[in-house]
């Protein structure tokens, strides 16, 4: 009788932490104030930023050793951990500095000139207004999970590589975007007719956006088979085919990548770009993950490798399409530029793409043309 009661208990008092921890990688979009302009996205910015520093720092305090039990890497690989640390905090100083003048006195007063440690002496907590409590805490825990996510990535690289750090140069994140400028990109398809792939270029349509879609081989010779090249090049239109690989495997130990690579590059030109024959496709790589000779094989044909640093985690059963939006609308207002990942497989980024646009709508938002070249 007395276990009964304790597991109730335990239950009882457990229940409330196990539910909300379900909402923190997408916590509810309780920002209080209307985001109808350029000066209240830099408001919300700002906010966002600041409590990033303040989860930040808390890991950044954090042993080699501690850092290995939050994040359940036992090897931690020290010099990636700490060159992501010090990328991460000159982007936010960046980001700063990016902030219109209007905007700094507003919430919570700062200077552009505030170094790391002048932002860190702020309590959030004490100074922000009663009506911005909510928001705080449901986004200092979005932040608390969000950190741990990209440290875990660093601590695995190189032995697991990702978009977290880069080979090279010509590897694209996102991060070197002009300030407020976003590039919609979408992995894994094309569904079969009429599936998902068709239903969000028809929505992409509707609001005049384009992505980048990048393909595997293996779907797209699928879909070729049951329709035409005429067909296809009709339902990208305006939007631009790159490389995933012909199937969804990781490229870094992968001994066939160069192939997986090369016919599905081939593929890609016959139908879309004939013109460019000998040219070899961007390519985004199956997890981020790749070994230097693929990087290298890419830096000789002068072509770049495109990641992204603002990752939807629309795959993830956790996510509803809100909240899929809400995560994106978070991180963008925090890194202020960059290539935000969907997948055009899952129907989400049909609901969450236009809920981002109409939120970002009269902020000075700028959403790249996909046939852009990335420098």
């Amino acid at each position: 009788m007395k276990e009964k009661v304790y597991i109730l208990f335990c239950l009882f008092i457990l229940t409330p932490f196990i539910s909300f921890a379900k909402k923190v990688d997408a916590p509810a979009n309780s920002w209080p104030l209307e985001m109808n302009s350029s000066k209240n996205f830099d408001i919300a910015s700002k906010c966002e930023m600041l409590v990033f520093i303040e989860v930040f720092n808390q890991f950044d305090a954090l042993s080699m050793a501690e850092v290995s039990t939050r994040t359940k890497v036992k090897n931690v690989k020290e010099n990636s951990v700490s060159f992501w640390k010090k990328k991460t905090k000159k982007r936010i100083l960046t980001n700063i500095k990016s902030l219109s003048n209007e905007s700094l006195q507003e919430v919570v007063a700062i200077q552009k000139s505030n170094s790391w440690e002048e932002l860190s002496k702020i309590h959030l907590q004490h100074v922000l207004p009663s009506k911005f409590q909510t928001w705080y805490q449901q986004t200092k825990l979005f932040y608390q999970s969000y950190v741990k996510e990209q440290i875990r990535l660093a601590a695995l690289y190189p032995r697991i590589t990702s978009e977290i750090l880069q080979f090279s140069k010509s590897e694209i994140q996102g991060h070197n975007f002009t300030d407020k400028h976003f590039l919609l990109t979408f992995d894994d398809g094309p569904t079969k007719v009429n599936g998902n792939t068709d239903k969000l270029i028809k929505v992409l349509n509707t609001y005049d956006l384009t992505g980048m879609f990048f393909v595997l081989g293996h779907n797209l010779k699928k879909r070729l088979q049951s329709t035409s090249k005429e067909a296809l090049i009709n339902l990208y239109g305006n939007n631009t085919v790159l490389s995933h690989g012909d199937i969804h495997k990781s490229h870094q130990k992968y001994t066939a990548w160069k192939s997986s690579i090369d016919g599905t590059n081939t593929l890609i030109q016959d139908i879309f770009y004939p013109e460019n024959k000998n040219e070899l496709l961007y390519f985004r790589p199956p997890y981020g993950q790749r070994n230097k000779q693929l990087v290298n094989y890419f830096d000789t044909k002068n072509s770049k490798i495109i990641y992204w640093n603002i990752d939807s985690r629309d795959w993830s059963s956790k996510l509803n399409a809100e909240k899929v939006a809400n995560r994106q609308i978070k991180l963008m207002l925090l890194w202020r530029k960059g290539i935000l990942l969907f997948h055009d497989i899952h129907s989400k980024s049909q609901q969450s793409v236009p809920m981002i646009y109409k939120y970002f709508k009269n902020t000075g938002v700028k959403w790249m043309d996909s046939n852009v070249v990335l420098e």
